[in-house]
């Protein structure tokens, strides 16, 4: 996970000062203090201060902005007017995760009026989440025991999903050609993406044949030995792999010049195959990009693209896909793509395969496909999508399962069999179809349904799971 830089929102209420014993404040900062600790594990924690009236608010809302916090944790010490916890948030349009770490996992028999002030910090929890319910913004919540196992897993589920969120706000896609056209589902107006914080930027085929020609032999040559030293490329011809490696080379440039979290390209159009300046598919540039942190789908089908960057921030692999034949005997499902993908989810010990991507030809040729097995065990397939009637205008499908196995070579690309969890093949996937996914999906390892709801949670969208 790529660290972030964390605002810890805690609220305090000096309403009850003269009740309590003196020096309770100073237990409020320590507890403030722990919670700071316990956050730091992921990342840089800008901590203002106990919050306990507007004006500490606005001060808290000033360092917050000043210092670009990716994420805003509210942490209460006690219970406090969520008021000021708002006003701290002013402005920011970043995730908010809400932190109910109790100092005791207990409640005692002695328990007592003092100890309830004390310990008000359930109160001070729900106080806050109705008001951001009220105004509409988008939050998760992570409930347990100070220091327990239990709150790390569950708060580390949380601060993953908060920085991929961040992620896909932060930073544009990359939008190397229009969608297909007639390819409806994978469609996604500029007002469904505002809906999610999203931006895009338009590579063109200009700027893409400029990128492909700046780049040098010796930068090709690099590039191609890298290549080989990874994968087996003795069925690709040199002319062919060098070809792919600088088109390669010409993808990571402009992804860097544009700062992109991901991107989607169509190679079945101008700007790729029937471009003279270019002339083939970006498979082995796509494939690269992936492992390298910056997932691409194909086809202009941004959503996909989205979901993508997405599960590669929460889960570390994330493979584009679609499900093809159903195999009713064996209950699974083959899940492969034409060519790209991310090698981190492949089988361990297992070898990349390049080959000449005949059956895409373009101008000059074949490009190169990447081939490999899957990992077996515990896997999740995701489809994100805009859906008018869902919360938010999006919908983001999930079906837990396993990869059982990987042995159709002859597919040329990344392939696995997928077994769902809930259902057998025929019904799950019917479920899958009337939950709304798309043809594009991506899959990626663990079940990460959980992670994936939380992820769905902060960017107040609808999760549907199979």
């Amino acid at each position: 996970m790529t660290p972030l830089k964390i605002g810890q929102l805690s609220v305090y209420f000096g309403l009850f000062d003269e009740a309590m014993p003196a020096g309770f404040r100073q237990t409020r900062r320590d507890y403030a203090a722990a919670v700071g600790d316990m956050l730091a594990a992921y990342g840089e924690v800008v901590a203002p201060g106990l919050v306990d009236n507007l004006d500490s608010a606005a001060e808290a809302n000033e360092a917050f902005v000043k210092e670009g916090v990716d994420v805003v944790v509210f942490a209460p010490t006690m219970a406090a007017p969520p008021g000021w916890a708002a006003r701290a948030l002013d402005g920011l349009d970043v995730p908010v995760v809400v932190l109910g770490a109790q100092e005791s996992g207990t409640v005692p028999d002695d328990y007592d009026t003092e100890t309830a002030t004390a310990r008000s910090l359930p109160v001070g929890l729900v106080m806050f989440t109705n008001v951001l319910v009220r105004r509409r913004r988008s939050f998760t919540a992570v409930v347990g025991e100070l220091g327990s196992p239990t709150l790390t897993v569950s708060l580390g589920r949380a601060m993953r999903a908060a920085a991929a969120v961040a992620t896909i706000r932060g930073r544009p896609i990359a939008q190397v050609g229009e969608a297909i056209g007639g390819y409806d589902d994978v469609m996604a107006s500029e007002q469904e993406l505002a809906l999610l914080g999203v931006r895009t930027v338009s590579i063109t085929a200009e700027k893409l044949t400029e990128a492909f020609q700046s780049v040098s032999p010796t930068r090709v040559k690099a590039v191609a030995d890298e290549v080989r030293a990874t994968a087996d490329a003795d069925a690709v011809p040199p002319e062919v792999l060098d070809r792919s490696c600088q088109l390669s080379a010409a993808l990571e440039d402009l992804c860097d010049a544009y700062r992109v979290c991901g991107g989607t390209v169509n190679c079945h159009g101008p700007v790729m195959r029937w471009n003279p300046g270019v002339g083939i598919t970006a498979c082995l540039g796509v494939t690269r990009l992936s492992e390298r942190g910056i997932p691409f789908s194909c086809t202009g089908d941004v959503p996909t693209a989205i979901a993508l960057s997405l599960c590669k921030s929460v889960a570390g692999a994330a493979l584009y896909c679609e499900l093809y034949q159903m195999d009713f005997a064996g209950d699974w499902i083959l899940v492969a793509n034409g060519g790209e993908g991310d090698p981190t989810g492949r089988a361990p010990g297992s070898a990349i395969r390049l080959l000449p991507e005949d059956h895409y030809s373009g101008e000059h040729g074949p490009g190169t496909a990447s081939a490999f097995e899957l990992a077996e065990g515990p896997s999740t397939l995701v489809s994100l999508t805009p859906a008018a009637a869902a919360v938010g205008g999006w919908l983001l499908v999930v079906a837990e399962g396993e990869i059982i196995g990987a042995r159709h070579r002859r597919m040329e690309g990344p392939n696995g069999m997928f077994r769902f969890s809930a259902a057998p093949v025929a019904e799950a996937y019917q479920a899958w179809c009337q939950a709304g996914a798309t043809h594009h999906a991506v899959l990626v390892p663990g079940a990460r349904q959980d992670d994936l709801a939380c992820v769905a949670d902060l960017l107040g969208i609808e999760l549907a799971a199979v």
